[in-house]
């Protein structure tokens, strides 16, 4: 039985192991009902589930005004110092646009640590030839990219697509949204397996059992990414597949915070 049991099931948060949440968003969605979708909403709920950071990126911008949301995301950071850091959202839609602000992003804030590629809402293919500059913009200062990727009918960000372009730009830090999407963990697994730079995430909202203890065996826990997808999910849940997984506690510690810690460049 895990040491955490019974705090999970009090609902007490963690506090001895960090907890990085590398996936989350901000704002509202026309989609999604999000009643916490405020930032001061989720500062509270990472104080219940005891997470320390959070990487966002701003929903309004990902599918219509990437510039609004931008701006929405580095307003929000400079306002929640050490607790919310950002994602600059791109757009192959508008390649040119895109590299100038991630200019502005990254030199606007210390804070901004990744960059946010959503093929699917912006209807942009991430092997469109508008993508190339981005790419090598990431490729060039080794950027950690969340990628959101679905099964394999997404004709926008598949993950035989997304495995094609990870393997061209090495030095991206990949972060594969989703894993995949339901049910494609076995698929992303290869991946991951076939391509060393290319890291999975555990944000589902339909969850196969064991799925935590089927990525460390599969691919090492050094490969699997602490992801809730805050505010669309709420982070509870995510708190124990981990806490509550028949995995170590290394391996708890890596999936939980220290691989974030080792891959993206937190300023304290």
């Amino acid at each position: 039985m895990s040491e955490y049991f019974d705090m999970i099931h009090e609902g007490v948060p963690i506090t001895d192991i960090e907890i990085i949440d590398v996936h989350a968003h901000m704002g509202p969605s026309g989609g999604f009902y999000t009643p916490l979708r405020d930032p001061y909403d989720m500062i509270w709920m990472m104080d219940r589930c005891g997470i320390d950071k959070t990487v966002i990126s701003p929903t309004p911008g990902i599918s219509s005004d990437m510039v609004l949301g931008n701006t929405m995301m580095l307003e929000t950071i400079g306002k929640h110092r050490g607790r919310l850091y950002g994602m600059c959202l791109v757009n192959g839609h508008y390649p040119e646009l895109s590299l100038d602000e991630l200019h502005r992003c990254f030199e606007a804030d210390r804070d901004v640590v990744a960059m946010k590629i959503h093929p699917i809402e912006s209807r942009c293919r991430m092997d469109d030839r508008r993508m190339r500059k981005i790419y090598e913009y990431a490729n060039d200062h080794r950027l950690f990219t969340i990628v959101h990727t679905w099964l394999d009918e997404d004709p926008y960000g598949n993950q035989d697509m997304f495995a094609g372009i990870a393997r061209e730009y090495p030095d991206i830090k990949w972060l594969m949204g989703h894993s995949g999407g339901p049910y494609g963990g076995p698929h992303a697994v290869e991946i991951a397996r076939e391509i060393p730079n290319v890291y999975l995430d555990i944000t589902m909202s339909m969850c196969p059992a064991r799925q935590t203890e089927f990525f460390v065996k599969e691919v090492g826990s050094e490969r699997v990414m602490f992801a809730t997808d805050n505010p669309y999910i709420d982070p509870r849940p995510h708190i124990g597949r981990i806490a509550l997984a028949d995995i170590s506690r290394k391996d708890m510690v890596n999936i939980f915070g220290a691989n974030a810690r080792r891959l993206i460049p937190f300023v304290d």
